[in-house]
């Protein structure tokens, strides 16, 4: 058989499945929707929503620090504490979250479709005995 003669074309790529940003970004935002949050208490937000699935610390960090450099998030803290910031939604970040929030159900959907598909491609090597 010639090579690609029967390639099978894609429909979606992997790329448009949920990423770890957009779950976190979602979840930051619309805790911020219920006033101004610590970066804790986002944090634990996430794991209370997640069953106990967290983030790490330096990754929340960072996709806050991003929030905050596009104009979704402002940070601020009181008195002299920099280092237990206060987050707030702005007006970008609400425009950002509703936009999350009409585009992630699809994404949302591919990704357990995909995930599905890839747990019962992994079962098909239940068997191996690679003892």
């Amino acid at each position: 058989m010639a090579r690609n003669q029967n390639k099978l074309e894609k429909d979606e790529t992997l790329g448009h499945v949920v990423k770890v940003q957009q779950v976190i970004d979602f979840f930051v935002l619309s805790e911020l929707q219920k006033g101004r949050r610590y970066q804790g208490e986002l944090e634990q937000a996430i794991i209370s929503q997640l069953s106990n699935v967290g983030v790490s610390k330096g990754y929340l960090t960072t996709r806050l620090q991003k929030l905050a450099a596009e104009g979704h998030v402002l940070r601020s803290w009181e008195n002299d504490d920099r280092y237990n910031r206060f987050y707030e939604i702005t007006d970008e970040g609400l425009i950002y979250f509703k936009k999350m929030l009409q585009e992630l159900p699809d994404r949302v959907k591919l990704a357990q479709k995909v995930y599905q598909q890839f747990e019962d491609y992994i079962r098909r090597f239940d068997s191996m005995n690679f003892g």
